[in-house]
């Protein structure tokens, strides 16, 4: 069957208008071709939210934003955010739509959908909770109270620094900067060749060359210490040992009788009466023995012819 012109003038015109809806639409981020599922969220802010915006899962695209739209009926919350989604995708209730910054330089956000844990599920048409990302200022907040603090001590101790070092405590410290260097001049000319330390290192070197040079004799006096040790060994000092600790073990039972008054020893160490019978003894003999050098004739006769006086 012929078409007439007027016919098929008609079906370019429909094709070119359905193409048209279809591009708008494409381009608003919606495609007529696929089942989509409608859900809603409302915002009190969605500065960076547009439409054509896209819909996100953890990372992965799942839909698009459709439609933005003020509601002066919800004080507070008046911007009701419409989105599609092309993914058979089940909410579970309590989850969250959370507006993300996907572009910092063009400030454009998308949105991301936060599961919740429960097997109760929204439906089609329903509302969603609305979440906000921190981003960088999100980070930044937190740190900027720590920096405040930090700021604060580091100003407490630079005041600190600046009330300790004074003009006397400065004037100290060169003090102290001219006597180390003093000491690492000094120290430098001790270790200089003619130095002090380099002349003890060098008589270190003399006594340790002839360590080394002598090292032949001291090994030969080592053998004779050596020698020495090998004779005291053979020499049978434990029983020499053995026989004085006895020797002495006999003189302390000696030394002890005595102390107790046993036998004659201990008697006449212990007993005063002998002692005086001695000491009177003695005395008279001594008597006796003077009175005889002075007058021998009372003991001693003698006549050469053999005559006795009365």
């Amino acid at each position: 069957m012929k078409l007439s012109r007027e016919v098929k003038t008609a079906l370019v015109a429909i094709a070119v208008i359905a193409l048209s809806v279809w591009g708008y639409n494409f381009l608003k981020g919606k495609n007529i071709l696929k089942p989509t599922d409608v859900y809603y969220v409302v915002y009190d802010d969605i500065e960076g939210i547009i439409e054509s915006g896209t819909v996100y899962y953890k990372g992965f695209k799942v839909g698009n934003i459709n439609g933005i739209s003020f509601d002066a009926n919800k004080p507070g919350k008046s911007f009701v955010v419409k989105f599609v989604l092309e993914q058979r995708l089940k909410i579970p209730l309590k989850s969250k739509v959370k507006a993300k910054q996907s572009n910092p330089i063009a400030s454009t956000k998308d949105l991301e959908i936060v599961f919740y844990d429960t097997t109760a599920y929204y439906m089609p048409g329903d509302t969603l909770l609305a979440a906000y990302d921190a981003g960088l200022m999100g980070i930044l907040e937190p740190l900027q109270e720590e920096f405040e603090v930090t700021i604060k001590k580091l100003n407490a101790t630079l005041a600190a620094l600046e009330n300790t070092f004074n003009n006397e405590t400065q004037s100290n410290i060169r003090s102290s900067v001219a006597s180390l260097n003093e000491g690492l001049y000094s120290l430098k000319g001790m270790l200089a060749p003619g130095g002090a330390i380099s002349k003890s290192m060098l008589n270190i070197e003399s006594v340790t060359g002839n360590i080394k040079n002598n090292n032949e004799k001291i090994n030969e006096s080592i053998g004779h210490f050596r020698n020495v040790s090998a004779s005291l060994d053979s020499a049978n000092l434990g029983q020499a040992i053995a026989r004085l600790d006895s020797t002495l073990a006999a003189t302390y039972a000696i030394l002890d009788k005595i102390n107790n008054n046993e036998g004659s020893a201990g008697l006449l160490v212990n007993d005063s009466t002998l002692y005086n019978n001695l000491a009177r003894a003695t005395g008279s003999l001594d008597s006796l023995l003077a009175d005889m050098k002075e007058h021998p004739k009372r003991y001693v006769h003698f006549s050469v012819f053999g005559r006795k006086d009365n």
